[in-house]
């Protein structure tokens, strides 16, 4: 623990002999010196050193807080201790004089009392060191940044040399020749680029973590401005908490210096989020609540009536969502090779099936939940763009978008269907190899986008057609379709037992709404609640609900057992099996993509139950989820054909359009006279294709471009 001491405000006096006394003094205590000598040799290839606070601290508490008070005098007196131990032990002949090295004091292991967040950075913070935590929404290039500059006398011609901070240039006052001296106006000086010394400098945008952000509000960002070897590490889609000093920039407007400044952090160090979900804190006692928890056997069915307990029924959807929030296992093969873990879920339903009020919820209560809406996003906003505007000034930079923001999260894309193709076709890499590529404007990167993606859409007519094949009602590309792991179909049928309970639980759920305004109007407590009303709060406290999710996505690593296995297994072939052969063609109910969807449910089946081992019975939960939707939206009058969602055609489809082809084929004989429609209609139904069956494949053809009307009543082959 750090000493109370730091944490003072009151200001710690010391004299710069002082200053530099203690800085020796901590180098020599602590073997730092040891560790300069060891940069000296590996200068200017390795040029920060590393110093840990907790050292400091340790040292000497005053001088720990005059550290943190202030940072900037404090890193640039050790910096100039450094320099002079550097310069006088002439290990390395490469350095010139003390003024030509460049080195970085890189403070680590700070106290947890500078954390801030970005909303709450005032004008009070202006000097401190602070520590941010964010996820980098965009980065411009790297560039030299004039850190040494030489200039040239224009009366002796000799070489002065001039430290430059950030802005503007700063050109010398006088010569720096003691026989010279010459002064401006008299003497002018030239800049000469290849005596000066440059260091590597980048601008990047934090912004805060969508997790730490409350419902309905912006997330703000900050300028952060890194340095020497900590640029080029860090790209879009990080998550990072930044050391560093905040610092005050005065504003231009048309040439006039203004009252107002912008700030920006001016970082000192980083450390990059490596463990996920690690921002949500959780205490000891809600570890044990979490572990209790776990041990109900029916905690799955306790985690699904926890999910929006106000939208009335979708059972089954809700118990899938909440095996989505904690997702399967991401494996990493030795060959290479990495499995995705997350789960990607469809909706697609008649309107006012809660279909948005569902994705919404998700998105707030999932750990690093972000929401996007279909007819509001564009391929670049979904993914990653490269922009060109003021932040860059006038460079391009790497902007990251939501499926990169909600990396190791979970994202909510309400309206696919409204999507544009070419948009929703970005989406292919960054749902199934979890990455997104952008080569655009000469910018050539892959950031990661490690989520799950739950998505909602309306079938192309607004409303589902019972007499109509489920693909052809959806309005977005087929590989699109082949990338979820489960695809809901909900459909709003009248049912007079179901309407009056739906009606029933809208209105109370309504009435309740006013008895909570009625209560806050009047500062009542909710003990004046009854029991029926207290039915729709969830059974786990929302904010429990992300921590357990957190904790069992941080700890947990499930795996399959042996029975498990075989399970799977056998059920894998049997369904296989289940295929008709329909003339040379034979239907496919499932392929691998569908087995390892269950294995993905099944593994985390068993997260939300914290077990270290996939039981048979995670195993046939995740069966039966599977089984259900594909009954729902890839079977027909023979069964299941999964053909049905991979290509839009079954097996029977595809025979009864082979019938057709042949059928014209003969009818035209070798004159090549057309061939009437209801010729092949008639020759259709002897060979046992109903008339419906024969009008829905005649269209399909028609749509596909294989069959055309030569004239009114005709049919003939492309």
């Amino acid at each position: 623990m750090f000493s109370d001491h730091v944490q003072s405000t009151e200001k710690i006096r010391l004299d710069r002999d002082q200053k530099e006394g203690l800085w020796d003094a901590f180098f020599q205590e602590y073997h730092y010196y040891d560790k300069i000598t060891e940069l000296s040799s590996h200068y200017p290839e390795q040029r920060s050193l590393f110093i840990s606070y907790e050292d400091i601290d340790e040292f000497d508490v005053d001088f720990a807080t005059y550290v943190l008070q202030n940072s900037e005098e404090a890193i640039e007196i050790a910096i100039s201790r450094v320099r002079k131990f550097i310069s006088n032990s002439g290990w390395n002949y490469l350095i010139k004089d003390s003024n030509s090295i460049i080195i970085n004091i890189r403070l680590y292991n700070l106290p947890e009392h500078l954390g801030i967040d970005i909303r709450n950075i005032r004008s009070m913070n202006v000097g401190k060191l602070l520590s941010i935590t964010g996820i980098i929404r965009k980065n411009t290039e790297v560039i030299p940044r004039l850190y040494n500059a030489a200039f040239q006398c224009s009366l002796c011609g000799s070489r002065t040399f001039v430290l430059q901070n950030r802005g503007k240039l700063e050109e010398p006052e006088r010569c720096s020749n003691e026989e010279c001296h010459g002064e401006k106006p008299k003497a002018r000086f030239s800049l000469i680029i290849e005596d000066s010394q440059f260091i590597d400098t980048e601008k990047i945008e934090l912004q805060e973590n969508p997790e730490t952000i409350n419902g309905g509000a912006q997330p703000l960002r900050l300028t952060v401005i890194v340095e020497d070897d900590l640029s080029g590490k860090l790209f879009p889609g990080d998550r990072v908490t930044m050391d560093g000093i905040l610092r005050a920039e005065q504003k231009i407007y048309s040439g006039n210096l203004l009252t107002e400044f912008n700030i920006f952090l001016y970082a000192i160090n980083f450390r990059k989020t490596t463990k996920e979900l690690e921002e949500i804190k959780i205490s000891d006692a809600e570890e044990e609540s979490i572990r209790e928890l776990s041990r109900d056997p029916k905690i799955i069915d306790k985690l699904a009536d926890s999910i929006a307990p106000t939208i009335y029924g979708l059972d089954n959807i809700k118990k899938t969502l909440v095996l989505q929030m904690f997702g399967g296992v991401r494996k990493f093969m030795k060959d290479g090779t990495i499995i995705r873990g997350d789960i990607h879920i469809l909706m697609v339903g008649d309107p006012g099936t809660a279909k948005s009020q569902l994705l919404r919820y998700m998105s707030e209560i999932s750990p690093r939940g972000v929401m996007a809406i279909g007819k509001g996003s564009s391929a670049a906003g979904l993914t990653a763009a490269a922009v060109r505007d003021e932040f860059g000034e006038g460079r391009w930079t790497l902007e990251a978008g939501a499926l990169v923001l909600a990396d190791n999260g979970f994202v909510s894309i309400d309206e696919l269907d409204k999507m544009d193709e070419r948009d929703t076709s970005a989406m292919h890499e960054a749902m199934e190899q979890q990455t997104v590529t952008i080569s655009k404007a000469g910018i050539m990167a892959t950031l990661k986008s490690r989520c799950s993606v739950l998505a909602a859409a309306n079938p192309k007519n607004g409303r589902f057609d019972a007499e109509e094949d489920f693909m052809k009602q959806l309005d977005f590309p087929l590989p699109l379709i082949s990338r979820f792991d489960v695809i809901f179909k909900l459909i709003d049928n009248p049912d007079q037992e179901r309407d009056k309970n739906l009606a029933d639980h809208v209105l109370e759920v309504h009435r309740l709404g006013e008895i909570f305004k009625s209560m806050e109007m009047n500062n009542v407590e909710d003990g004046s609640i009854g029991d029926n009303e207290r039915k729709y709060e969830p059974p786990i406290p929302r904010e429990m609900l992300r921590k357990y999710v957190a904790y069992a996505k941080g700890h947990i690593i499930p795996r399959l057992t042996d029975e498990a296995m075989e399970y799977l297994s056998q059920e894998y072939v049997l369904t296989r099996n289940t295929g008709h052969q329909i003339g040379k063609y034979k239907s496919v109910p499932i392929t691998a993509r569908q087995l390892e969807s269950t294995i993905r449910l099944a593994e985390a089946a068993a997260k939300a139950r914290l077990s270290e081992f996939v039981s048979i019975d995670d195993a046939m939960l995740a069966k039966r989820i599977v089984d259900s939707y594909l009954k729902d939206v890839a079977s027909d009058d023979e069964g299941v054909d999964i053909d049905l969602l991979m290509t839009g055609t079954s097996a029977r489809q595809r025979s009864d359009l082979e019938i057709i082809y042949e059928i014209i084929a003969d009818l035209k004989g070798s004159d090549g006279s057309l061939v009437k429609e209801q010729d092949i209609l008639r020759s259709a139904m002897e060979r046992g294709i109903p008339r419906e069956k024969f009008a829905k494949s005649l269209e399909r053809a028609r749509e596909t471009g294989y069959l055309y009307s030569p004239g009114p009543g005709y049919i003939d082959r492309v």
